[in-house]
């Protein structure tokens, strides 16, 4: 009989250490040769990559959404209901998949490719902006512009509000650092976000087009979203827009052009940028980690987890996986 264990017995990892913050990925990735699953101060950390895979699709291992708005403490009020009835607090079942389906469809591979004429304008319009005498802030001029500006673009804004939305985006993410003296930049990044929002859709209800918003309207109309589920989704589509893809934008450029020879390469064959662009996201994601709660006890390669322990499928061990990548 296979012997049962205990989350106790786990070795334990430092995230808070000065090697894992100098070079993150390396330490992840010698972790993962050694445990396939450990634990932390946070919860129970996954490492090897057929687990993270079954916690990212296990219909047992819900958002850990909630606990992470309950750490922060954010107060009653609109922001906290926008939280509650948005597509994050919900599991798998009937309500998530009501709430994806527009959005499914609206951002469909085929959907996305017809934004790819108006990104590229949006894009080349700011790389054109870039002064080309003077060393520049490229997270400002460039990475944080990119993602707001194709925001502004889907809901019909004009581009100067790029730079509000790039501003709040990045407020209203310190959700994510788990740290309540956030707490009150937040809400305040979130109460200007809502009244935002709110200005953009009645403005698309009197004069609809052809952007994003306008056919998440038309979805309402047809019964596909209620007016509430509108909202939410356009205030969603703000909240994650700047941070995560100026990040990662950033991050791409880093590791791109520090390497004078891939970076040479690319400009001389910019048929490969796309498979480049793929490479950075797996050898250097943003997103390092994702979390899940585990909604009813359940077992993973032999541990038993409590119901309400939080998961965290640590993608950056997955992706240096040599076994998956070479």
């Amino acid at each position: 009989m296979t012997r049962r264990s205990a989350i106790s017995e786990l070795p334990v990892l430092d995230f808070s250490s000065a090697e894992y913050r100098n070079a993150p990925f390396p330490v992840l990735s010698g972790w993962a040769r050694k445990w396939k699953i450990a634990q932390s101060d946070r919860g129970v950390e996954l490492l090897d990559y057929e687990l993270c895979r079954k916690a990212i699709v296990d219909r047992n291992l819900g958002t850990g959404h909630p606990k992470l708005i309950d750490l922060l403490g954010l107060p009653e009020g609109r922001p906290l209901e926008y939280k509650r009835n948005s597509i994050s607090f919900h599991n798998r079942g009937d309500r998530r998949r009501d709430l994806r389906r527009p959005l499914v469809r609206l951002l469909s591979e085929e959907a996305a490719e017809s934004f790819r004429p108006n990104i590229r304008k949006v894009v080349t319009e700011i790389v054109d902006a870039i002064p080309t005498d003077r060393p520049v802030d490229l997270i400002s001029t460039l990475c944080d512009k990119i993602p707001s500006a194709v925001y502004c673009h889907w809901v019909g804004a004009p581009m100067s509000d790029a730079d509000f939305v790039a501003r709040t985006s990045h407020t209203v993410q310190q959700v994510h650092t788990r740290e309540p003296r956030h707490t009150p930049s937040v809400v305040e990044g979130f109460e200007a976000l809502i009244d935002y929002v709110d200005e953009r859709i009645a403005d698309r209800r009197r004069t609809p087009g052809d952007d994003l918003l306008s056919e998440l309207i038309r979805a309402e109309v047809s019964g596909e979203l209620n007016a509430d589920d509108l909202r939410n989704w356009v205030i969603k589509l703000a909240e994650a827009n700047t941070d995560n893809s100026s990040h990662q934008i950033a991050i791409a450029i880093i590791e791109l052009a520090s390497r004078s020879d891939i970076w040479a390469r690319l400009g001389a064959q910019q048929e490969l940028t796309s498979r480049a662009v793929q490479e950075v996201m797996r050898y250097h994601p943003r997103t390092i980690s994702t979390s899940r709660e585990v909604l009813s006890e359940t077992e993973l390669d032999g541990v038993v987890l409590p119901e309400g322990t939080p998961v965290f499928a640590n993608i950056g061990a997955t992706h240096w996986n040599s076994d998956y990548y070479s």
